[in-house]
Parts: structure tokens; sequence; C-alpha cells
């Protein structure tokens, strides 16, 4: 794909913008750059632990030129799907920042048992009695709703730590359910975040650094994708991992080299 086809970019934040707390050389100018040629931007992000206006305040602080309607998070999807659904009561398994987010809906605790069982990050307090007690929800018939599909991410240190997928998957195995993913790689989650975006399919390119979440999803879309090698995309072995990007690119800035 030519850069100068691309009427719309989907890009991942975290390991493709910016990695262990800085922004990645070359990202806020590039950024800037391809919104000067008119390409649409929507930066779509499988951080759960923070709330949309937090991601947004953190790229703005760093430097990028993007407005809050440009962020697209799980948390975003999620609260689009409970709209309708005002008078759900909830389990909630996340940080106490996303927590907020839920503020008009009921909110249980310990033994009532809810309508949904939500499962996002939890870094804030890693206690697996929550976890337990979500399990037990789910039992007793409670639908499992999870944020995001990865199966790990990277810390500010570059350390892998188990993320939010793995966390739902448990839960899903170990009450024999399917749960409903609202984040990366749902297809769900990037048809919807196209439409946000408002261009075409053929027009659009994701660019992310995660090969499952960002570049498979990407692909069962129907969406070109660049598979960037920063972040966990320098974790990217062609040898070990049968999923194969439409393009490898050493970053985000590499796009404006065509």
């Amino acid at each position: 794909m030519e850069v100068n086809s691309i009427k719309g970019i989907l890009s991942d934040i975290d390991g493709t913008l910016y990695f262990k707390g800085k922004p990645i050389k070359g990202a806020i100018e590039t950024v800037s750059e391809l919104k000067k040629r008119g390409v649409k931007i929507l930066f779509f992000t499988n951080t759960d632990s923070k709330t949309p206006k937090t991601i947004y305040s953190i790229l703005k602080d760093f430097g990028f030129q993007i407005e809050e309607k440009e962020i697209f998070s799980p948390i975003i999807a999620l609260k689009e799907f409970l709209k309708s659904k005002s008078k759900s009561s909830l389990f909630l398994v996340t940080t106490s920042e996303i927590r907020s987010e839920f503020g008009e809906f009921n909110v249980v605790e310990k033994d009532q048992i809810p309508d949904y069982v939500i499962i996002s990050d939890f870094q804030d307090d890693w206690n697996l009695n929550r976890l337990n007690q979500a399990f037990r929800h789910v039992l007793n018939g409670a639908k499992l709703l999870g944020t995001q599909g990865n199966r790990y991410f990277l810390d500010h240190e570059g350390k892998p730590v188990i993320d939010t997928g793995s966390f739902v998957q448990l839960i899903a195995y170990a009450a024999n359910v399917d749960p409903i993913i609202f984040g990366k790689p749902s297809k769900t989650f990037f048809n919807e975040a196209l439409k946000l975006l408002g261009t075409k399919r053929e027009n659009t390119l994701v660019i992310g650094d995660d090969i499952e979440s960002d570049i498979q999803g990407a692909m069962k879309s129907g969406i070109k994708a660049f598979l960037v090698k920063t972040g966990k995309g320098k974790l990217y072995d062609n040898t070990r991992i049968s999923i194969k990007p439409d393009k490898i690119i050493d970053s985000f800035s590499s796009i404006l080299n065509g």
C-alpha cells in the first residue's frame, strides 16, 4: 500500500506511538505530517486500566496534536454496549479509575448476583479473590464481558505481564462460557473503529506492535496491517508465528517512507 493511497489510519498507541513512558522517535512529527496531508487517524487502543480522557491527556502531554474524539478504547465500546442496559447490575474487576466510568449503573459487591461481570485490567489491586468472586457470579448466570483480548502486555520496563485477555479466558474456561470481548482483536471493535474513522476499508491501514491483537485482528477484518518493530513488535519472530503482516516497518514514522 502506497502512502499516497492511504486515507485513514487506525493506530495503536502503547508500543507504537510511545513506549516505556516516552514517545517513540519521530512519532509526534509523523502524526502531525499525516494530518497535514489530510489523512484521518483514529488512535485505537486496548488500554483498559485508564479512562479515554486519561489516555488523551497522556498523548497531549507528550506533545501529540490530537483531539479527544480521536481516541477509541474498549471502555468506550463497552459503555456503548451497556447504554441501553442502564438498569443492569455489574460486578467489576477493574482499576478504581475505570470503576468511576460506571457510576450510573448498579455496581454490586460480593453476594448479589449481577447481570454482567466485567473483567478489565485490575493492576491497582491484584487480588485473586476478585477473580474467584467473578467466577462464582458467572457460574450463577451472570454474562461475562472482557474489555480486551490481549494475552500479555509489556510494562514500563519492557517486561511481559499477563494481560486482561488471559484472565477473561481463565474464567471463561473454568465456567465453560463464551465471553464477549470488546477490544482488539474483536472484529466488532475493528469495524466500529473503521466506522468512527469514516474511511473505506481498502483505503485504511492499521499500524501496531502486537501481531495478534493489531495485525491478526486487522487481517480478519479485511484491513491492511503494518507491524512496527517497536514495543511488542521487537519480539516478533516469523519463524515461530504463522501470522504475516502486510509489511514490517521500523517504527511509526517509517510510514512516510512509502
